[in-house]
């Protein structure tokens, strides 16, 4: 057998295949992590956007919301301050209603206030005209007006369907109204109402 120095032996020529693997395997391993925390990295920037897409319209539906609620609130104030102007004037109308009654009870001479403004407000040249009373009013007016009425011009007579406190004077030219309900629709008239003096 005749062996030679310099050749590699049959054990030094084989190669392990695995031998250029183990050095691949590092590489390899680099290469993945890097693509994996670029992966890590693209998902978590697009999770991020969809997040922030997400909240902004969250937040706009919010937004939009919270305008719609403002506007119904300055509109309910609105509708309330228009019911509580309205609430204040039937009470303010009850009370003045309430005090004229009560002032009506209590001092019936007030009465005779209304109707002779009513006698100026008539026409001086009407004739044969009636001055209607209840006739509890009729009662306390006519000792103060029977001296000074124009018997011939004007006479009072008893209505127990005028509500006292008021008179009502008939002309052939037309009719005075002072009865309580008329100027009751004058007054509440003007203050835009339209509470009856009797309800």
């Amino acid at each position: 057998m005749s062996t030679r120095d310099d050749a590699p032996s049959a054990f030094e020529q084989w190669e392990s295949p695995l031998a250029g693997v183990a050095d691949a395997v590092p590489a390899a391993a680099e290469d993945m992590a890097a693509e994996c925390a670029r992966l890590r990295e693209t998902a978590r920037a697009e999770g991020y956007a969809e997040g922030l897409a997400a909240g902004r319209a969250e937040i706009e539906s919010h937004a939009v919301r919270m305008r719609q609620l403002a506007e119904s609130f300055s509109s309910t104030l609105d509708n309330l301050d228009f019911r509580l102007a309205d609430m204040v004037l039937e009470l303010a109308l009850d009370v003045a209603r309430q005090v004229v009654a009560g002032e009506l009870s209590a001092r019936p001479e007030r009465l005779l206030d209304v109707v002779n403004l009513a006698l100026k407000q008539m026409a001086e040249t009407s004739r044969e005209s009636r001055l209607l009373l209840n006739p509890d009013d009729a009662a306390l007016v006519r000792p103060h007006l029977e001296g000074v009425l124009d018997k011939s011009r004007l006479r009072i007579v008893e209505d127990a369907r005028i509500v006292r406190g008021g008179c009502l004077i008939e002309t052939s030219q037309g009719d005075l109204d002072a009865t309580l309900p008329a100027r009751w629709r004058q007054v509440v008239q003007v203050l835009g109402s339209n509470l009856n003096w009797l309800e």
